[in-house]
């Protein structure tokens, strides 16, 4: 496995995906619209990115992603806590039944999801309420 193929194995976009179009998601979510890699408006909004640590396998060609899904609230306080925390884990149940979806068009193929930290109420240094975990999303990347 070249450092070309870690590169491919970057499970984030096919999370993105796959949470944005999950009905279970949008539902809680009230609507399309509201996943994304960044905290911006409209809220509640959940956002997804990798952030450090995994592990990378030369010898097995599998990556570990750590992804981080946050549930977050706007500056007014709202929607509070206990939405925030059903969406977080309605995303986190989504995301454990991507690997039995199949692999996407385009991207890694990822072969398992496995909570890596817990879901915890972590309010943003402004006030802005906000849940968040972490998973290990396993992967391995597509040829050409």
């Amino acid at each position: 496995m070249s450092a070309e193929d870690l590169a491919r194995a970057d499970p984030v976009p096919v999370v993105l995906e796959w949470l944005s179009g999950h009905a279970s998601v949008t539902g809680v979510l009230g609507g399309a619209g509201r996943v994304g890699p960044y905290h911006e408006p409209p809220y509640p909004r959940l956002k997804v990115a990798d952030v450090p640590g995994g592990t990378d396998s030369y010898l097995t060609r599998l990556v570990v992603v750590r992804v981080q899904v946050e549930a977050l609230g706007s500056v007014d306080g709202g929607p509070g806590k206990e939405l925030l925390r059903r969406i977080l884990y309605t995303a986190l149940g989504a995301l454990e039944e991507l690997p039995r979806a199949g692999p996407a068009p385009v991207g890694p193929v990822i072969v398992a999801v496995r909570p890596a930290q817990a879901g915890g109420y972590v309010p943003e240094a402004d006030g802005r309420p906000r849940y968040l975990a972490v998973a290990n999303v396993i992967c391995h990347p597509t040829y050409p």
